[in-house]
């Protein structure tokens, strides 16, 4: 698969599986007090910079989702993400998101097939740099990248210790599952797979 295939369908992974969020998705951060955003969880300057795509969005960039939450802006947000103008800028920030997902996954070596560097890349909005580093100790202490069901076990396993987010463990395996059910069912024929 090229490059904007492979970023196409891992954008529409994170979409259809929702594994981030719906596009209407407002929830605090689990790194801070402010808002994690959309179809992918968008925070910090990226959260605001999706914000300022959308006609109205500038009004909630760069607040406390505390803030938000206690002048009861939270829906309106949820509103404005969920507007044509919203999942539309979703999609373009996706879309620039995953190009930058297959170019980092891409270094790893092993990560040569389709369906496992897309495994991979839909965990990318988690942390990008949490997953590269993930992915490379793991093919450094000689885990198989190219079998996907290598890859499901060693993120059920070991992601949620690894990012330093064991309280969230049982999402993580949750998202472990989810994700393999996604990228092992996926046609892929008119790629040629």
């Amino acid at each position: 698969m090229t490059r904007d295939q492979l970023a196409h369908e891992i954008a529409l992974g994170l979409i259809n599986t929702h594994v981030e969020g719906g596009y209407d998705a407002v929830s605090c951060s689990t790194n801070g007090d402010y808002p994690s955003l959309g179809c992918s969880q968008w925070e910090g300057p990226r959260g605001d910079d999706l914000l300022s795509r959308i006609p109205g969005g500038d009004a909630y960039a760069g607040r406390r989702y505390s803030e938000l939450d206690n002048c009861n802006a939270l829906d309106g947000l949820s509103d404005l993400l969920a507007s044509d103008a919203g999942v539309a800028a979703q999609r373009e920030k996706l879309a620039e998101d995953c190009l930058r997902y297959v170019d980092l996954m891409q270094t790893v070596s092993t990560l040569d097939t389709s369906r496992g560097l897309m495994y991979c890349a839909m965990w990318c909005p988690t942390s990008e740099s949490t997953v590269h580093v993930f992915t490379q100790n793991r093919e450094n202490r000689g885990f198989d990248l190219r079998d996907l069901s290598v890859l499901r076990d060693v993120f059920y396993n070991e992601y949620a210790h690894a990012a330093g987010c064991d309280n969230y463990a049982e999402s993580y395996q949750n998202r472990a599952i989810t994700t393999y059910d996604y990228v092992a069912n996926l046609d892929l024929s008119q790629y040629g797979e």
